[in-house]
């Protein structure tokens, strides 16, 4: 039993071919899929233009292989209508998992780390994040922010959360695995980078690829 499981990759309705072939490649290789959260981008589109883009060759794909979808903060539940059942048998907050002994919690993760963006107007989040994205990509020394974002995240999970229980999370866009933690981050798959994670057997293989 082969899980991907991969979150933020922040689709709108312009079309990345690259992006597109590489997102297939990786479904059909496995068994189930676990989309985390920020899979398109509310701030940056609106439902009905997303799921009528070329990202839609996506969806048959996804039904196949029974795709759970966790809300996160860019793809939040009153953005979306019914249609998400296009792409996904199950839409939820949360959702665990018991394979080999090891129950995973999947969460996208901004329960645990609001960000300002929770109470913003959509329009102002739209700037925010063609803002933030810049800064990111060209000044390599903010991404301590993220990596912050983890701290923050394991932190309030570790009073919260069942000790036999593995956090798999998104959102920060920082990729780790600490399992003394009993925490996981997926990453992102944006920009040309791709950072997802798979759950083989008894195995937790992170994954980091380029895509462009």
């Amino acid at each position: 039993m082969k899980i991907l499981v991969f979150s933020d990759s922040h689709l709108t309705e312009k079309f990345e071919e690259k992006k597109f072939n590489f997102l297939k490649k990786i479904i059909r290789q496995a068994d189930q899929v676990v989309i985390n959260g920020d899979f398109w981008d509310g701030y940056l589109t609106t439902f009905d233009r997303f799921i009528s883009s070329g990202w839609s060759k996506l969806f048959p794909l996804l039904k196949a292989k029974k795709t759970v979808y966790l809300y996160g903060n860019h793809d939040r539940k009153s953005y979306m209508d019914k249609n998400a059942d296009l792409f996904s048998d199950l839409q939820t907050y949360s959702y665990r998992l018991k394979l080999n002994g090891k129950t995973f919690k999947f969460e996208h993760g901004n329960n645990l780390h609001p960000l300002l963006d929770e109470k913003l107007p959509r329009s102002i989040n739209k700037l925010n994040t063609i803002i933030i994205g810049f800064l990111l990509e060209r000044f390599s020394s903010l991404k301590f922010i993220l990596k912050r974002a983890n701290k923050i995240m394991k932190r309030i999970n570790k009073k919260n959360s069942n000790k036999n229980e593995i956090l798999v999370c998104g959102h920060s866009h920082w990729a780790e695995i600490d399992l003394k933690s009993q925490f996981i981050n997926t990453g992102f798959i944006e920009n040309g980078v791709a950072k997802y994670l798979l759950i083989d057997d008894e195995k937790i293989i992170p994954k980091e690829e380029w895509y462009d």
